[in-house]
């Protein structure tokens, strides 16, 4: 029985790491980084922000900026504050929200 559950279950946790950070969990680690030498805002306002420039980008049909938003939102989550404010997840042809 084990043996049946062990590749669905390995499957699923792929699956789930995989999956792309909201912009409440990326917004929720920036305001959080004491490090970032950037002006405060509240995680309310840096999520409609950043949900905002998603759906543009969805609607506008911009897969390469959609999927690098993605990118930069993995990034924000996994980074250490340091390296975010060094620049890590820096992206020039993307705006930070």
């Amino acid at each position: 029985m084990t043996r049946l559950l062990l590749p669905p279950l390995l499957l699923s946790l792929s699956l789930a790491a995989a999956c792309e950070p909201t912009c409440k969990a990326a917004c929720d680690k920036l305001v959080s980084c004491e490090e970032i030498d950037s002006p405060r805002q509240a995680v309310i306002d840096c999520q409609t922000s950043c949900e905002i420039q998603q759906n543009l980008y969805e609607t506008w049909q911009d897969h390469q900026a959609r999927d690098a938003m993605a990118d930069l939102k993995h990034c924000i989550v996994s980074e250490e504050c340091a390296a975010i404010d060094e620049g890590v997840c820096y992206d020039a042809d993307l705006y930070i929200w």
